[in-house]
């Protein structure tokens, strides 16, 4: 099992995540991708080998999360489609994409994929769901745990659920509006271990995520 490193996020997913899973995150902004990236710390602080394909976050900038996460980052392969760097993409190369998952796969225990957005922006999303039903299939023959986000906000209810479909588990994160306030709140929409859940309350800080109540 994969933790998130997040206590009460574990305890809604049933004990954390299987190996072998692929976890969608729906988020607003950048919160996703923090929540990925907290997996991915999980993951090398067991002394796993991971990959992060970047499109919009630095270099720089997911090595000091994780550094700040007190992890070594020596065992984490960085693709990037935004800077140059030793291993760089570009979202134009679907082909060559598909192929550099293929081949990151075969040495890797985890993947954090961080350009499903960008892709769907530059592409039929029919198009990208086939790319990805493919990549994920690599990934499953490999027992590469992997996590993907999307931005609810830019996409329609007909592709979140298409990419529902290929996830084993889906964490939804969401602005909800509570008494003229705006609270962020989190839960389990889809889940291989232990049913959905409903929102509960999401606070981020220096400490991290925390989640609270159950939203009423």
């Amino acid at each position: 099992m994969l933790s998130s490193g997040i206590k009460r996020l574990d305890e809604l997913l049933g004990g954390g995540v299987e190996e072998g899973r692929v976890i969608l995150i729906e988020t607003i902004a950048g919160l996703g991708d923090l929540l990925a990236l907290n997996f991915v710390a999980e993951s090398l602080r067991r002394g796993d080998r991971c990959f992060v394909i970047l499109g919009r976050k630095r270099i720089k900038d997911v090595k000091k999360f994780l550094e700040d996460k007190g992890v070594d980052t020596s065992k984490v392969t960085i693709v990037t489609t935004s800077e140059r760097s030793e291993r760089r993409l570009s979202l134009d190369e679907l082909f060559l994409i598909s192929h550099t998952i293929k081949e990151l796969a075969k040495s890797t225990r985890f993947g954090n994929i961080d350009i499903l957005q960008p892709l769907l922006i530059l592409y039929d999303p029919k198009k990208i769901y086939s790319l990805f039903s493919e990549i994920i299939h690599i990934l499953k023959e490999s027992n590469v745990t992997t996590v993907l986000t999307i931005d609810k906000r830019f996409v329609d209810d007909r592709t979140l659920a298409m990419f529902e479909e290929l996830a084993d588990v889906v964490i939804e994160i969401e602005e909800i509006i509570d008494k003229l306030r705006v609270r962020r709140g989190i839960r389990i929409k889809k889940n291989s271990l232990s049913p959905p859940t409903d929102f509960y309350t999401l606070e981020i800080d220096e400490g991290g995520f925390k989640i609270g109540k159950r939203i009423e």
